[in-house]
């Protein structure tokens, strides 16, 4: 469970993380639609209150997704996009900003490590749902799990240092298999963020 909850001053109403329960099971889930706009992705809270675990991956072959602890500031900067795949299982491609040609995926690397590819024989999607969706002034999901519909298997990290790999793990609804996706926030965004 989350130690500290992220949430946006109640003037922006948005990107809220706090619930009763965030691991409960939940009926209503969405689907993030970021427009093919570049999205920070996060999770696993800090117990520094000024810090989240934010996902990295230097735009070359073979890159593997990792967490590294970063301040508010880290939500300016869009290093990923979130595309439907056009499937009708409507499923999400995870793109890198970075990367010019967009040729690198998100996919599931032999070993079960979450990397970036330009493979195409599939790995490449995931469904992406989420307990909380929405835009307002921008476009964000909270409590998101990142399944491989072919395997079953979730995105995974924990609380660990920075630096550490996300895998592909049997999913089991822990907080470590919980991210959020924000659209790019502008400064006064960033400086109205209040992580509790």
């Amino acid at each position: 469970m989350f130690s500290t909850a992220f949430t946006l001053a109640a003037s922006l109403s948005i990107l809220s993380l706090t619930s009763a329960n965030p691991l409960a099971p939940r009926t209503n889930l969405c689907r993030p639609n970021f427009q093919s706009l570049a999205v920070s992705a996060f999770g696993y809270y800090d117990d520094d209150t000024e810090r989240i675990k934010e996902w990295y991956a230097t735009p070359e072959e073979g890159s593997h997704v990792v967490l590294r602890t970063a301040g508010r500031e880290a939500l300016k900067t869009g290093e990923f996009i979130l595309e439907f795949s056009g499937q009708p299982s409507n499923t999400h491609v995870i793109k890198q900003v970075a990367n010019s040609q967009r040729d690198l995926k998100a996919s599931v690397a032999g070993d079960g490590h979450f990397v970036f590819a330009r493979s195409s024989d599939g790995t490449q999607e995931f469904s992406i749902q989420c307990q909380d969706c929405g835009q307002d002034s921008f476009i964000y999901a909270n409590y998101c799990t990142i399944t491989d519909p072919k395997t079953q298997l979730c995105v995974t990290g924990s609380s660990a240092d920075s630096g550490e790999k996300l895998a592909m793990r049997q999913c089991d609804g822990s907080s470590g298999q919980l991210f959020g996706f924000v659209q790019v926030l502008t400064d006064a965004q960033v400086n109205a963020v209040v992580f509790e």
